[in-house]
């Protein structure tokens, strides 16, 4: 996962704008005005790092700044982004059942880092993301 992910703090910015976290991101809390923050754009990507959830990914609808349980999650172009994505949540309990501290549970980023993945060719990420959908489908 190294290869094809990072975890950033993302661009230290001022100005009002939208906060960006979990109820919100979850449609469970309406948009709160912050004067700063760790700016991201629509359709960038942010990993929960903090707390139960942690590895938990949301692709941010609008631009605004993260809050402060986030890392910004960088994808490399050599991989097809959904297919990134399917792979996260394929590891989803793994990152669960290994965070770190006591209080507040943090993200193994050790562990995430050396998460074992495949780097198909692009029509080969697109099949397989696909027959990914079409399996959760079946299970809902």
């Amino acid at each position: 996962m190294k290869d094809i992910c990072q975890l950033t703090d993302g661009e230290k910015r001022n100005g009002k704008g939208i906060c960006l976290d979990a109820k919100f991101l979850r449609g469970k809390s309406s948009a709160t005005i912050i004067e700063k923050g760790r700016f991201v754009y629509a359709g960038d990507n942010i990993i929960l790092v903090d707390g139960e959830n942690s590895g938990e990914v949301f692709s941010i609808p609008q631009d605004g700044y993260m809050g402060s349980t986030f890392k910004q999650l960088w994808l490399s172009s050599v991989m097809w982004k959904p297919c990134i994505l399917a792979f996260i949540l394929f590891y989803k309990e793994a990152l669960r059942n290994s965070k770190r501290g006591a209080a507040i549970p943090h993200l193994n980023k050790d562990l995430f880092y050396k998460l074992p993945i495949g780097i198909p060719p692009l029509s080969e990420q697109q099949r397989i993301t696909c027959q990914i959908n079409n399996l959760f489908q079946l299970i809902k």
